[in-house]
């Protein structure tokens, strides 16, 4: 990723002291033309017993700048579930990650908290099972990356299908822009 370039506005409106018209909006151009891309994921996966710290979710740090999750974990021995709405960020250095949780709605008993960390150089989402019987979690995120994306990489549906790739009604693989 290229460096941020600063627009010299001058000392003074109308100095003459700043960046032409042409080179400031060609610097607006570049600071914008690399600076994130958006990945949506859905996952599928189970917690086992009561063990604090269970991975959910795995994401690199370095590239990791904000993400919206939306995760339903149930037992799937009872009628417990819940749903929660997590949004989160990373702060400049790569070494921590602040996140809130909202609007968690109950079904039955509350079944897990939820915890983020960075670990290894990477962003980690956890549950804290409350129950020791295993818990399913589907998750849905939408994660902001610095960087430009990837283009023609397969848009699929992790875990929800295994293996399956979204096509359009002519069978046409959906993919990032190339």
């Amino acid at each position: 990723m290229s460096t941020q370039e600063i627009i010299n506005i001058g000392t003074t409106p109308n100095d003459g002291e700043g960046d032409p018209l042409r080179v400031a909006f060609q610097k607006v151009n570049n600071n914008f033309s690399n600076l994130f891309s958006t990945a949506s994921f859905t996952s599928n996966t189970y917690s086992v017993g009561n063990t604090a710290g269970q991975v959910i979710f795995s994401t690199p740090a370095n590239t990791f700048t904000t993400g919206s999750f939306q995760i339903r974990s149930n037992d799937p021995g009872t009628n417990d579930s819940q749903l929660v709405t997590i949004s989160a960020q990373i702060n400049s250095d790569n070494t921590n990650v602040k996140f809130v949780a909202y609007g968690t709605t109950f079904f039955g008993n509350a079944i897990t908290t939820y915890d983020m960390s960075i670990t290894a150089g990477n962003v980690l989402l956890k549950v804290n099972p409350l129950t020791n019987n295993p818990l399913y979690h589907f998750l849905s995120s939408q994660i902001l990356y610095m960087g430009n994306s990837i283009p023609g990489v397969p848009i699929e549906l992790d875990g929800y299908f295994p293996g399956s790739i979204m096509e359009t009604e002519n069978n046409l693989d959906v993919t990032t822009e190339d």
